[in-house]
């Protein structure tokens, strides 16, 4: 089981990031743009903006692409629609040659004059190059795959650069560089602030080793196509799909730790354990301070329960991302696995005071709250998460228990009948509702609960032996002698069971069947609080023999 994902994650309002629940299982749209193989001394010998017809088209190899998810599309029309848009900027630019003018003008062209918007969503419609031109909408992917055909098209020397989780595009001509955020509107960043992002840190041996932050290639870039689309494919369930493309990725761009993530997450979904944790392993190895892989990672040990390493796993990545809600969340529920409900607590109070709305963290947390006897906040607990998510039926069942316990039975009758019309089928629901009715007193439906029980789960043993007290109670002793045989029949061990019988029996008038039952109540309990009474029935059934 994977210990449910409910992601809140912090979004800057142009990076483009979308996290599942699951938690951490990203899609991230980090698109790596295109290295054109051009260098300074090539856009001095002709105009920076000239197009050149006879190089391999990046657009091309999107919109390729594309059309394995739009099959309708007509390639050269996009192709022509791009060359309108460059020769719409070549008009502009005149005869600018400087850097940051020209960054400006492609800004004004594409953002004011043509209106191409920014939208913080993974679907395919806003990554495909077709679409984005159609709409004039794209996230941090489409928008970047967009800037760089236009570069291209300008024979810019205009590269894709990616982050964990992010793509933006990036004008180096060796003397003049300078980071472009497509998700918003060319807006310059330095390089500083994508280090350290919340979650999405890059450690600096792997700036060193030139896995983030660099200018990349074309390969790179179609490596990028394929992550991001086998993330939505993954996301709609395609699951063998997104397998394709993330392998087709990783054969591209080997040494980007978001990808072997994100295939750790597919072959999670796959049942592949050991690939699974192989690929985290990796992606741990590549960035080091990526938290999402020490939190996927852990996720998985959580599941196997390896519950020591996933404790590791989600302190790691609260280390690295402190404001990470899922990690506090499931660090919570792993503690409680291993009987620590104290700190189970501790972390989902700081789930909930990171998010005052997360359902679930109030619902572990009463029960947390129920174990440690503290059954006003259980209560407490089980309450707002209701309020928060009514369609909770597992806490209506929590609930019930907690009146149940504290004696507040019409509480508790009230709360697993609304579990019951949820899940008719469950037996346990109905014999708790049975002991409500039984403390309350009402003998008749505690019964009628109780048969409902054994119609669900006929080889309750303890069930049997509930209900034939009932039965005695109801007068309807030689049902209740039924019982009782039946439970001591399925588990010949329960001391109580005999005692009854035996009352049973000396009810019907059958003291040798009762005194038998009694010698064997004994003989199973020799320390009961009542030996001493049953032996005096004992020794007064013997003597009138």
């Amino acid at each position: 089981m994977h210990i449910k994902r409910l992601a809140r994650i912090s979004l800057l309002f142009f990076i483009c990031v979308i996290c599942a629940i699951c938690g951490f299982e990203c899609l991230f749209t980090s698109l790596k743009g295109a290295s054109l193989n051009l260098f300074a001394d090539d856009v001095k010998r002709s105009p920076a903006w000239e197009i050149n017809t006879t190089d391999t088209s990046l657009a091309t190899t999107a919109l390729k692409i594309a059309k394995e998810s739009y099959p309708e599309i007509d390639i050269e029309y996009y192709l022509k629609r791009l060359e309108n848009i460059i020769e719409n900027i070549k008009t502009s630019l005149r005869d600018e040659t400087e850097p940051e003018q020209i960054i400006k003008t492609m800004n004004i062209v594409l953002f004011n004059e043509l209106q191409f918007k920014y939208v913080q969503t993974g679907n395919l419609d806003y990554i495909s190059l077709n679409k984005v031109l159609d709409s004039k909408i794209g996230n941090c992917v489409g928008l970047s795959i967009l800037y760089l055909c236009i570069a291209e098209g300008l024979h810019l020397p205009i590269y894709g650069v990616s982050v964990p989780e992010h793509i933006f595009v990036r004008y180096d001509d060796g003397n003049f560089r300078r980071n472009i955020e497509t998700g918003y509107e060319g807006m310059f960043t330095p390089d500083s602030y994508y280090i350290n992002m919340h979650g999405k840190r890059i450690s600096q041996t792997s700036v060193k080793n030139g896995y983030y932050l660099k200018n990349l290639t074309v390969d790179e870039v179609i490596a990028d196509i394929y992550l991001n689309r086998s993330i939505i494919q993954k996301e709609k369930g395609s699951i063998e799909a997104a397998l394709k493309d993330v392998d087709h990725a990783i054969e591209l761009h080997k040494n980007d730790a978001v990808a072997f993530c994100n295939r750790g997450v597919i072959y999670e979904k796959l049942k592949d354990t050991d690939r699974a944790i192989k690929d985290y392993n990796k992606a741990i190895e590549l960035n080091p301070d990526y938290a999402p892989a020490y939190y996927n990672r852990g996720s998985l040990y959580a599941t196997i329960e390896v519950i020591d390493k996933a404790i590791m796993d989600y302190s790691k990545a609260l280390s690295l991302d402190p404001n990470s809600i899922l990690s506090y969340y499931n660090r919570g529920i792993a503690f409680k696995m291993i009987g620590r409900p104290d700190l189970t607590i501790e972390d989902l109070s700081k789930a909930i005071s990171l998010d005052p709305k997360f359902a679930d963290a109030y619902a572990h947390r009463g029960l947390a709250y129920a174990e440690s006897g503290e059954q006003e906040k259980a209560l407490a607990g089980f309450n707002k998460t209701l309020e928060l998510d009514p369609n909770n039926t597992e806490i209506y069942m929590k609930r019930g228990i907690l009146h149940a316990d504290a004696q507040r039975f019409d509480d508790a009758i009230k709360d697993v009948t609304t579990f019951i019309e949820f899940s008719p089928k469950n037996a346990f629901a109905y014999y708790i509702r049975a002991k409500a009715h039984r403390g309350k007193g009402d003998m008749q439906k505690s019964l009628e609960d109780y048969n409902k029980v054994i119609e669900l789960s006929p080889r309750l043993a303890g069930v049997y032996f509930e209900r034939g007290q009932i039965k005695n109670q109801l007068e309807r002793t030689d049902e209740a002698l039924m019982d009782f045989n039946i439970s001591i029949e399925l588990f010949p061990y329960n001391p109580f069971a005999y005692l009854h019988r035996g009352n049973t029996f000396k009810k019907l008038g059958k003291n040798e069947n009762a005194l038998k039952d009694y010698l064997t109540y004994l003989k199973l309990n020799p320390n009961a609080p009542d030996a001493e009474e049953i032996n005096r029935e004992i020794e007064n059934m013997q003597n009138t023999r």
